[in-house]
């Protein structure tokens, strides 16, 4: 499972319903449905915004965000990805200890 589809799924179990979920961080209903499939981008902020609303790390979940909107197919792209990937692994390492 993705992280953002961990992230709605436990929004709807502590929330109740997506539309609940929604309501809680002021976007509209269909971005949830739009979210999970894939249909929609979920931004850096709306990410950051669905992670604290379900107690988990804002921080982890947008640069999550911002390695998914990124060009992979230009080099600049592969080395930014790179670059974010061991960013988030050090937070996630520095967050455990």
């Amino acid at each position: 499972m993705s992280q953002l589809n961990y992230l709605i799924e436990k929004g709807k179990s502590m929330f109740g319903s997506y539309g609940a979920l929604a309501d809680a961080i002021g976007v509209p209903n269909t971005h949830i449905s739009m979210w999970k499939s894939g249909r929609r981008y979920c931004s850096p902020p709306d990410r950051a915004a669905l992670a604290s609303a379900v107690d988990e790390d804002p921080t982890a979940a947008t640069i999550e965000a911002v390695i998914e909107g990124i060009d992979l197919k230009s080099p600049q792209g592969k080395r930014a990805t790179h670059a974010l990937q061991v960013a988030l692994h050090n937070l996630q390492t520095s967050l455990k200890s």
